[in-house]
């Protein structure tokens, strides 16, 4: 699997799991991954405690940066997991597909804000949606992924 193509499935597989760990869609969610990890090889107890520490965290603290910090924390095991495994990518694509069709509508949506700047550039990936650049001139404004030129023609639309 090239580097991007695994950074894009396991930074989704790691929102995933964890926007699932507050809704409904948790325990299928938290059966798919500990199976997930082991057929990988890993330990089914350890990754079940694993889960169940992630859980208290974003339930206990109920920020944004501590969602932020077990997505971080589930992408980085998802990464290791697929590079000691790579058989387990279409099982981790199937845990994804069946966690967004549970999740509410509200939380099948993310945004994430990336700046950059002094000359500093980014990198994006999405799976399930559209990217959408904006520039510091409203002049500049690009959209580009599936979708995003319709989204972009919407949104001047609504401005006319």
């Amino acid at each position: 699997m090239d580097p991007e193509a695994l950074n894009d499935l396991v930074q989704t597989g790691g929102a995933a799991i964890v926007a699932a760990m507050v809704t409904d869609a948790w325990q299928a969610a938290r059966v798919r991954t500990v199976r997930l990890f082991q057929r990988g090889g890993r330990d089914p107890q350890e990754i079940e405690a694993q889960l169940d520490r992630s859980v208290a965290r974003v339930t206990r603290e109920g920020t944004e940066a501590a969602r932020v910090d077990q997505v971080t924390r589930w992408r980085d095991d998802l990464e290791d997991l697929l590079s000691e495994s790579p058989e387990v990518s279409n099982d981790l694509r199937a845990l994804v597909r069946e966690v967004k069709a549970q999740l509410p509508p509200v939380q099948q949506q993310w945004v994430q804000h990336i700046t950059a700047s002094a000359g500093g550039a980014t990198s994006q990936g999405v799976m399930f949606g559209n990217i959408i650049n904006h520039s510091d001139s409203p002049s500049e404004t690009a959209a580009t992924g599936s979708g995003a030129g319709s989204a972009a023609e919407d949104r001047q639309g609504r401005r006319a």
